[in-house]
């Protein structure tokens, strides 16, 4: 009997012995609040409904420009505008994604498609100028119906945006309905759309000069990723020569932020992943992480710091204090020497005073898409003869955004910081 009870006792420590051996060398849990982003090791758990929105160039491009009479001034025979010089330097770039440019004809809908070097020649000689009036929502509908976005296109419309519906029926009421109009066309095709302004001057018919920084618009119309590629593209040869106004867009999932991680001070990143080991409130109470997060998916009002500012949002899941440091933005347009943006912030996380072992930090991006500031001097034109202002574009921005077509929010990120590390 005594001999049974010892060969029992020998094998239960014989187990102890073997479980503590287990747990020795499988090291301690990092995830000790057990957060759902997380594994126990500290690694993310990849939400597949969830991905960072990510830019490509398109298969091809339809360039469309409108030749109504409130153009005229940009195109001037034999004389040079801002005008001329950026929407030829921008079809020369991506002269090889696109077969011409299509002239859209009195009614809004589509003419002839020029050959690059013959839309030139007319553009230069005057062979533009028109008395047609500027019929937005009809442009729209033409292009939108002919885009083809499963095999990559995208649609570049150049105009002054100036809605004229000169010589409709009821031309009052139309201006009235205006956002509507453009909210149901904008909803019925459900692309991503992007307008980028610029100026120039504006001159009349001697030659002179009305106005030296008169508006104009590129509107891009496609598959989110593609319109973002070209919003990009675009707005940096506007931005090299001095033109730019700023670029708005609605239509798109932006899924979670793109970022990557600098030096943590008072701890280790675990292997790549969004996780901090190793924190030792000892040493100091302060984990600070430096959070890299790429700005180049979004709109360029992003990467001003005043509006980064208020668009970056924290939070501690389980109790700790986080404060938001420093924070640096470096913005770069050409990257070897192709049109290729990088915007990145950099953002110091403060993390103390943490109240168990392990804590998880939210965050994430308010993204400003109704922030229309640097478009506001150009709006609010009392007469659609004013070539200071856009006639009628605060009507289409509307429509841009109330219903048509949304932007989606961006979901969070998570950071884990833990005082364990299996270093």
């Amino acid at each position: 009997m005594k001999k049974n009870l010892f060969l029992v006792s020998g094998a239960l420590m014989l187990l102890i012995t073997m479980f503590m051996l287990m747990i020795s060398c499988g090291g301690d849990i990092i995830n000790t609040n057990y957060n759902k982003h997380f594994d126990e090791d500290g690694y993310l758990i990849k939400d597949s409904t969830a991905s960072p929105f990510s830019i490509e160039s398109p298969n091809k491009i339809k360039f469309y420009v409108e030749v109504s009479g409130s153009m005229n001034g940009f195109f001037r025979a034999n004389k040079p505008t801002k005008f001329k010089a950026d929407v030829w330097q921008i079809l020369s770039y991506y002269a090889s994604a696109a077969d011409g440019v299509t002239i859209l004809t009195n009614d809004g809908t589509q003419g002839a498609t020029l050959p690059m070097g013959k839309f030139q020649t007319q553009m230069n000689t005057g062979a533009f100028v028109s008395s047609a009036s500027t019929k937005v929502p009809l442009m729209l509908e033409s292009i939108l119906q002919n885009l083809d976005t499963e095999a990559g296109e995208v649609a570049v419309l150049i105009s002054d945006m100036k809605y004229s519906p000169v010589g409709a029926a009821a031309p009052e009421v139309l201006l009235t309905t205006y956002s509507t109009d453009i909210c149901t066309i904008l909803g019925k095709y459900g692309k991503a759309i992007c307008l980028i302004g610029a100026t120039s001057e504006f001159l009349d018919k001697t030659g002179s000069s009305l106005c030296d920084t008169s508006p104009y618009y590129y509107l891009v119309m496609g598959r989110p990723e593609h319109v973002a590629g070209l919003r990009n593209g675009i707005s940096t040869l506007l931005v090299n020569n001095g033109n730019f106004i700023d670029n708005i867009e609605s239509g798109f999932d932006y899924g979670v932020p793109s970022c990557t991680f600098g030096i943590p001070a008072n701890g280790y990143q675990l292997e790549g992943e969004p996780t901090i080991e190793g924190y030792d409130p000892d040493f100091s109470d302060t984990c600070t992480v430096k959070l890299k997060i790429d700005l180049a998916n979004y709109r360029w009002a992003i990467s001003k710091k005043e509006l980064f500012e208020q668009a970056f949002q924290c939070k501690t899941i389980y109790g700790s204090e986080v404060k938001v440091g420093n924070i640096d933005i470096e913005i770069q347009n050409i990257t070897d020497k192709v049109l290729k943006r990088t915007a990145i912030a950099t953002v110091d996380l403060k993390l103390c005073h943490m109240a168990t072992d392990s804590e998880v930090i939210e965050w994430s991006l308010t993204l400003p898409d109704l922030d229309v500031y640097e478009f506001s001097p150009y709006l609010n034109a009392k007469d659609e003869n004013d070539v200071t202002k856009s006639f009628s574009l605060e009507n289409f921005i509307k429509g841009m955004f109330y219903g048509g077509v949304i932007n989606k929010s961006l979901q969070p990120n998570y950071i884990l910081i833990s005082k364990n590390s299996n270093i």
